[in-house]
This record gives C-alpha cells, structure tokens and sequence, in this order.
C-alpha cells in the first residue's frame, strides 16, 4: 500500500481524491437516509424498490450522453457543477421537511435528479484519472481511490445513524449538502487544463455511436460488460430489497443499520489489499471468481433471520467482492481503451451494466409483495452464481498471464 500513498504527491491527483472522499461520505450519508426516508412515508416493499430504480434508471437514460460530454468539453468543469447541482437538490429534502411539505414524490424526483447527475460526472471523473496518472500508478491510484470509498463507507453509515438519532433524517441531509459544497471547493483548486482531443465538430450523436461501436467490436470489453450485467440482475434484486429486509423483517433501528453498512465495508479494506496483491493477475479472471463468491454470499444470507452475526459476515464478503470486481473492471477499461475514447466506452459499458438494475429492483419489489424476501434473495445469489459461472466459458477468462500490454492500449 505503501505506492498507491505515492501518488498524493500529484497535486491534482490529492486534490481529486479529497473531492472524491468528501463527496463520498456525503453519498454515504444518503444512502442511509433515503430509503428510511421512503419506507417512514411508505411502509411498502415495492415502493422502497422503486426508489433503488429511480436511482438507477438516470444512470441508463443518460450515461452515453454524459460520456461523451466528458470526452469533449473539459471534465474539471463536469465535476464542479455537477457538485454544485447535487450540493442545491440535497438541501431541499430537510428544507421541504422543514415547512411540512415533505411527501414521497419530492423524495422520489431529488433521488432521480441527484442520479442523474452522477450519470454525468461519473465518466468525466473515472477518464480523467488516466490523465492524472500514468502506468503503474494507475492501479495504485485507483486502489487509493476505493480505500477513500471504503473508509467513508465504513464510517459513514455509523455517523449517518448517530446523527439521525439526534437531529433527525430530514436534517442530517444538511451535513450531506456541506459534504458536496466542499468537494466543489478541492474540484476548482485542480489547475491542469485539461482538452479534448476529440474534434468539437462533431455530433453529439456521432461521439456517442463512436464509443459504441468501439464496444462491440472490442470482445474482451463486451463480454465483460454482459457479464456485469448478468450479475447485476441478481445483485440488484437483493440490493433493492435489503434495506426493507433490515427494517421490516430484522425490525432494526436506523443505528443498528448503520452499523451493519458501516461493518461490511470490512470486506472492501480486504479487496483493496487483495486489488495490489492480485494486481498481476489476469482482471477478467479475477471479475469472474467476484462474481461467483457474491451469489454465494446472496445465497448463505438467506439463512441469517434469526443469526445477524452470520448476516454481517455476508455482507463483508459480497461488499468485498464487489469492490475487487470493481476496481478490476474499472483498471480493464483503463488499460484498453484509449483515451480519447475512455468516457464514452465507460458511460456505454456503464448504461449496458447498469440496465440489469432498474429491471430487476422493480421485479424484486413487485415479487415482494407476494412471496417472501428471503425467496428472491435465494434466486438471486444462483443466478449471480450461475452468470458467472457462464463467465469462464468466454474469452474474458484466461488460463495465462496475459495483462502486461501498454496502457490505454488500442489492442483489441
């Protein structure tokens, strides 16, 4: 771990990554507080799952814009204003609440909204991170990165339910609004200009279809995508569901859930160690065993009603397996992709991987209106397990060491 702290003596890298760490504690903090938003309005399984999908759907809708935004204008400007935006809509949810005029299809409209603009920062944050670093800091920056993510997701679900309990849900949006106007202020003091090498002349629509047309005709990028978006049929049906699991089944209190979101994040330090160990290891091998061991984890939890200990353990190692899935698929695009093409291949990769969600969240909340949660988790860790077990059969999966290729090589 000792190189990826290397990479801070970058200027623009630390300020990038303090923008990233405030923000994601803000995230964190929301995360937390939405859903118990919605099921204090609600009470309904299906209701709680449509916001899963609200959050979602934007990331579908308008990831290929958002991508090719980021390869034509500059991505500092992206990232503060889509700062400024999110910092504005989180504040009206505590100043609604503040006035009595807080009901679900406020709560519903800020939670599309703040989605959607992070279908636009997104890729403009994940492209620009090749310009900052180069090589073999890539992984270690990146690894850096989803150790901030996994610190302020650790401790942010725990100070998100502390905070709930002594000053409200409503009003602890307030603290997630000052989150997101500091990560501005680190976004403005990057100094390097960075340009598009791509032509301005050129069609939104064409930029688009250009990023497109590149994953298609790059296998290793498509099956991966596929296969991220098999996956997240089976994660997105229980992730839809697991907060109304907590609260309605489990009976717990907003503490309680922020301790268990603050616990599993146990899973991810591991990943990120694992990240730099494995870090020579071929990264559609290592997405695919992520993708096996998170069904299995679906599958154990099913079994942990009455044992919360053993739910715990689930979801250390489901978050820990998604986090290593995740830093190895965002390293592959990386290293493959060029870099006048990474934001439109991210957002496309992004919006195919993430249509399995809204989908299957929805399904998931109707279903749980007739069956049991416990059912759908059970369905859902086979089906992940089943996906990637499909995974070894592509080309995705190699039987060699066969990742030393120069970055954001061409090769195909």
């Amino acid at each position: 771990m000792l190189k990826s702290y290397e990479v801070l003596k970058n200027r623009d890298f630390l300020c990038l990554f303090l923008s990233a760490t405030t923000s994601k504690l803000g995230t964190s903090f929301f995360q937390i507080a939405l859903p118990l938003l919605v099921y204090d309005l609600t009470k309904s399984p299906s209701l709680m799952a449509l916001t899963f999908v609200l959050e979602i759907t934007p990331q579908v809708l308008f990831s290929l814009l958002g991508g090719a935004l980021a390869d034509r204008i500059s991505k500092k400007y992206i990232l503060l204003i889509g700062d400024i935006i999110s910092a504005i809509l989180i504040i009206i949810i505590p100043l609604a609440a503040s006035i009595n005029v807080l009901g679900i299809w406020i709560v519903y409209v800020i939670a599309f909204l703040i989605s959607a603009v992070s279908a636009f920062y997104h890729p403009s944050f994940e492209s620009v991170i090749p310009e900052i670093l180069e090589g073999e800091n890539l992984i270690q920056g990146n690894s850096l990165f989803k150790l901030s993510e996994t610190i302020t997701t650790f401790a942010g679900p725990s100070i998100a339910g502390i905070l709930i309990a002594l000053v409200g849900t409503h009003n602890l949006l307030y603290f997630n609004f000052f989150t997101y106007f500091l990560s501005g202020i680190f976004i403005s003091l990057i100094t390097k200009k960075y340009k598009s090498q791509n032509p301005v002349n050129s069609s939104i629509m064409n930029s688009i279809a250009e990023g497109v047309k590149y994953v298609i005709n790059t296998k290793k990028i498509l099956i991966g995508t596929i296969l991220i978006f098999l996956i997240n049929v089976g994660y997105g049906a229980m992730e839809a569901l697991f907060m109304f699991h907590l609260k309605d089944n489990l009976h717990l209190s907003a503490q309680y859930i922020g301790l268990i979101f603050s616990l599993q994040t146990l899973g991810s330090f591991v990943a990120i160690y694992a990240a730099n160990k494995l870090n020579k290891l071929p990264r559609g091998n290592i997405i695919i065993y992520c993708g096996v061991i998170i069904g299995l984890g679906q599958t154990i939890l099913t079994f942990s009603n009455t044992a919360v200990i053993l739910l715990i353990l689930c979801r250390i190692v489901i978050v820990g397996s998604v986090t290593l899935l995740a830093i190895n698929w965002f390293t592959l695009r990386q290293e493959i992709v060029p870099s006048t093409l990474l934001g439109r291949v991210i957002s496309s990769t992004r919006m195919l991987a993430f249509l399995a969600l809204p989908i299957s969240g929805m399904l998931a909340g109707i279903a749980a209106e007739y069956i049991s949660v416990s059912l759908i988790f059970i369905s859902a860790g086979i089906l992940t397990i089943v996906a990637s077990l499909i995974g070894i059969k592509t080309s995705l999966f190699e039987t060699q060491q066969s990742i030393d290729q120069p970055i954001n090589s061409s090769n195909k």
